[in-house]
């Protein structure tokens, strides 16, 4: 069971409603925001496969075939097809898709919404979609858990998704 699912729900929407993040983009611009993400040198989760999902689907999901060789797949409904939603399925992938919405999860959800923002590490604004949904997650008394993969770096190349 995932107890805190709609917890985070609600911090996600206390956070991101209303923000660049939740303007929706074509499918190829997440796509490849996604493979620039998965392909850089932080991520350190699993190979991501990212597929539209059903024209009915009301949303987007990360599954995983722990089994088998498959890689994770997250299909984005076409009314998710935001950088917030990237980000929590991403997230979903780096802590692992069986951690549901957990502590380890919010962790991750995190770290994946500051690489992709990351821009220049002089601009004051950098840390704020970080700091909003850090924010949101303390208000829902959500905690978070401990890092299985390295911090964030403190600046990447270029912005990713801004």
């Amino acid at each position: 069971m995932d107890d805190d699912r709609s917890a985070v729900y609600a911090a996600e929407l206390a956070a991101f409603d209303g923000t660049d993040l939740e303007t929706r983009q074509d499918f190829a611009r997440i796509d490849e925001l996604i493979g620039t993400l998965t392909t850089g040198s932080w991520w350190c989760g699993p190979t991501v496969d990212v597929r539209r999902a059903r024209r009915d689907a009301r949303s987007s999901t990360t599954r995983c075939d722990v089994a088998g060789p498959d890689p994770t797949i997250i299909r984005l409904a076409d009314g998710q097809l935001t950088v917030a939603t990237a980000a929590h399925e991403l997230a979903h992938a780096l802590a692992g898709v069986d951690r549901g919405h957990d502590a380890t999860f919010r962790m991750a959800y995190l770290d994946v919404i500051e690489v992709l923002t990351n821009v220049d590490p002089l601009d004051r604004r950098r840390d704020l979609h970080v700091a909003q949904l850090m924010t949101a997650f303390e208000a829902a008394h959500l905690d978070l858990g401990a890092r299985r993969w390295p911090a964030p770096p403190a600046s990447v190349s270029g912005p990713i998704a801004l």
